[in-house]
């Protein structure tokens, strides 16, 4: 959500300048549910080492804590996230739509660009 409460059980987050993940929290998992949209040369890797967090979660540890050590990466503080990076729709330059996530990416590398579905149906 753009403005999270700690009632919503998901959060998406910056992994890099090009990338972003999806998490889901659930009282019914050990773990959260994780997926990391972006460039295949960045969420490809992510992807395959977030597989490894059902052996991996340390119940003791905060969320953001398993996280990076899962993925191996230092994840932004929050005051420094910005909206205005490459993960917002290229079409309608909206970060989100209020309900869908620009997770349609352009394969080059070059570009690696994130669009809303719907935006791109409707192109």
């Amino acid at each position: 959500p753009q403005h999270p409460r700690r009632s919503d059980l998901w959060r998406r987050v910056a992994v890099g300048d090009l990338a972003n993940a999806l998490i889901e929290v659930s009282p019914d998992r050990y773990h959260p549910k994780l997926v990391v949209y972006g460039p295949a040369s960045i969420a490809g890797p992510l992807n395959n080492r977030a597989k490894d967090m059902r052996i991996e979660w340390n119940s003791s540890r905060g969320v953001k804590d398993n996280l990076e050590d899962i993925l191996g990466i230092k994840l932004p503080e929050p005051s420094v996230y910005q909206q205005d990076g490459k993960i917002k729709c290229g079409i309608c330059l909206a970060f989100d739509d209020g309900a869908e996530i620009a997770d349609q990416v352009c394969s080059s590398d070059q570009c690696a660009q994130s669009f809303h579905r719907q935006c791109l149906i409707q192109v």
